[in-house]
């Protein structure tokens, strides 16, 4: 998997249409929700969309210092 500009997210979602798809990803990687608007905000810069603030607490609630992934 190639690495796009974000250094985090795949060049694979560095498209216009992907937000739920970034959103989805980010949901996964377990890292702290601040860190992961960080990357959904570079991510969306990137594209050139932009981001409700409703979508930016969504990934922001996924984090791991929130209700996000556990470690197994």
């Amino acid at each position: 998997m190639s690495v796009s500009p974000t250094g985090v997210i795949p060049e694979e979602l560095m498209r216009r249409n992907a937000t739920t798809d970034v959103m989805q990803f980010l949901a996964g990687l377990h890292i702290v929700g601040d860190l992961k608007v960080d990357y959904f905000m570079g991510w969306a810069r990137a594209v050139g969309v932009k981001v409700s603030g409703s979508q930016r607490e969504r990934v922001r609630e996924s984090g791991t210092d929130r209700h996000g992934p556990r470690a197994s």
